[in-house]
């Protein structure tokens, strides 16, 4: 490794401070995700577009499941993004830089590549995949690592970073080594302690139900529950239905077990 691309104590811990944020927050895949992308965005300058997400590569298709962005306010078109994943559907073998990633060398998981070094600039800026995405949403320099999520075959946890067009500046290898290092740390918790797309998330549940789960994640009996929500014991009861049925649980005891195990805590829903 250069000595540029070294990683500085400072950047050490505040990528653990940002991986153990994102454990607290680990319940909701939306929530976590998007502090992760913040977090990188502010690692990496805080002048880009950082997406988080999941994909589906196979058979030489690569497939988006599911993403979150932050940076918006940085200067890009939100619309044009919107566009472009609407004519493609969420397939992302069609862009010749992701093309090119997922033709790289067996045991680069999570490795860590710019644009440039997929891509050379000859024949990266005459394309018209480039004309039609990148040069409509206003961004260039990207770095982007994917790394597979353990028990899911073919699925990987990525994250990718944009800077504007008008930027001169690509990323440093320092920058590089940064999103590599959060990649190492939040891959293997991907489906554990940090929920994937595939799961249920408490977002998805009703407000006041969202407070019932709350209760008995602090440990409340159904009869704490009630007095504390000014609910009948009846409506706790139903509630708890719901929120077994959500996460495929039977008891208080099994969901408890659940969230034990996978090391979740109360999230920020």
């Amino acid at each position: 490794m250069s000595k540029s691309a070294r990683l500085r104590l400072a950047d050490h811990r505040a990528i653990w401070e940002l991986v153990n944020e994102c454990r607290d927050l680990g319940d909701d895949v939306a929530v976590w995700r998007q502090h992760l992308c913040a977090g990188v965005c502010r690692l990496n300058r805080g002048d880009g577009l950082v997406n988080g997400g999941e994909l589906c590569a196979r058979g030489g298709q690569v497939q988006m499941i599911g993403s979150v962005e932050c940076g918006w306010e940085n200067g890009f078109n939100r619309a044009a993004f919107n566009r472009a994943i609407q004519t493609y559907g969420g397939r992302m073998e069609v862009s010749p830089m992701m093309a090119a990633y997922f033709r790289r060398p067996a045991g680069a998981d999570g490795a860590c590549f710019r644009r440039c070094d997929l891509v050379p600039d000859r024949q990266w800026y005459p394309t018209r995949y480039y004309e039609l995405i990148h040069e409509t949403i206003g961004n260039d320099h990207t770095v982007m690592s994917f790394v597979a999520i353990p028990g899911r075959p073919g699925v990987c946890h990525g994250i990718a970073v944009s800077r504007r067009s008008s930027a001169r500046r690509d990323f440093t290898d320092r920058e590089r080594a940064i999103v590599e290092e959060v990649q190492r740390l939040t891959g293997p918790l991907v489906g554990g302690a940090l929920a994937g797309f595939d799961e249920p998330s408490p977002a998805a549940l009703p407000p006041r139900v969202r407070d019932v789960l709350r209760c008995a994640l602090e440990g409340d009996s159904d009869k704490q529950v009630a007095l504390r929500l000014g609910i009948s014991g009846y409506t706790v009861n139903q509630y708890a239905k719901v929120i077994y049925r959500h996460f495929g649980v039977n008891s208080r005891a099994e969901l408890l077990a659940r969230w034990v195990k996978r090391g979740w805590g109360r999230g920020a829903w």
